[in-house]
């Protein structure tokens, strides 16, 4: 199983409609079993599944975390047979994201392209860092035609990898959501709809990408002991 947490310490980043469009989008890929899971205190994709669940869509399905032993939670959910877990997150920089970010494969983070979000980032930035996961940003709530949007994409190539897709300001991700749906299922051809499976199309190959640097460095690690044995 592949763990995606969506993390950003600051709020309105868009980081519960990132996650459980990408979710769904996996699932309609059929990249599933995917799972969401939501560690934020105000539970708004939590929420988004109850939603969902009265409106008897299954899936994607529900995982809670038991925070005072996240590997074996982990381990448990592949072992029942989940391909990826994605993980919503508090806007916080404190010890429960710490935490979550040494279990993942990948943090996602969602940054809308203003001023105020990058300078909001360094704040957050260290300590997924820290964490020696690989992370990506993803820009997102972008309204068109805006000359930050290059800016701030610019900024961040210098920082780490901004993902090739945008998930722009939409008013139909807002109506889903509030139904517990996504605009995969509402407008399946629609632009909304595109573009979220273009930014999950974005997410896998981004990490098939760690992957492949991971084995890399370990066959290299092992050359290395060969040569000194």
């Amino acid at each position: 199983m592949r763990t995606i947490v969506i993390a950003n310490q600051k709020g309105g980043s868009g980081k519960s409609t990132l996650t459980v469009h990408l979710a769904t989008a996996a699932e309609r890929a059929g990249d599933g079993p995917a799972l969401l899971s939501d560690t934020d205190p105000q539970g708004t994709a939590g929420d988004w599944f109850n939603q969902r669940r009265r409106a008897g869509l299954e899936t994607p399905r529900y995982a809670p975390l038991d925070l005072t032993d996240l590997r074996g939670r982990i381990a448990a959910l592949s072992d029942a047979g989940a391909r990826y877990l994605f993980i919503d997150t508090a806007p916080s920089i404190g010890s429960v994201n710490a935490e979550l970010f040494a279990i993942a494969d990948l943090i996602l983070v969602p940054l809308n392209p203003t001023p105020a979000d990058l300078r909001a980032l360094v704040k957050g930035l260290p300590l997924i860092k820290q964490s020696g996961c690989p992370f990506s940003f993803a820009l997102a709530r972008v309204r068109s035609n805006l000359r930050n949007n290059e800016a701030a994409a610019m900024a961040l190539e210098a920082l780490g990898l901004v993902l090739p897709t945008r998930m722009h300001e939409r008013v139909i991700y807002a109506e889903t959501f509030a139904h517990g749906k996504t605009a995969l299922e509402i407008e399946p051809d629609g632009i909304a709809a595109t573009e979220v499976s273009a930014l999950w199309r974005a997410v896998k190959e981004r990490m098939k990408e760690t992957e492949k640097g991971r084995k890399g460095e370990s066959a290299k690690g092992r050359s290395q002991e060969r040569e000194t044995a």
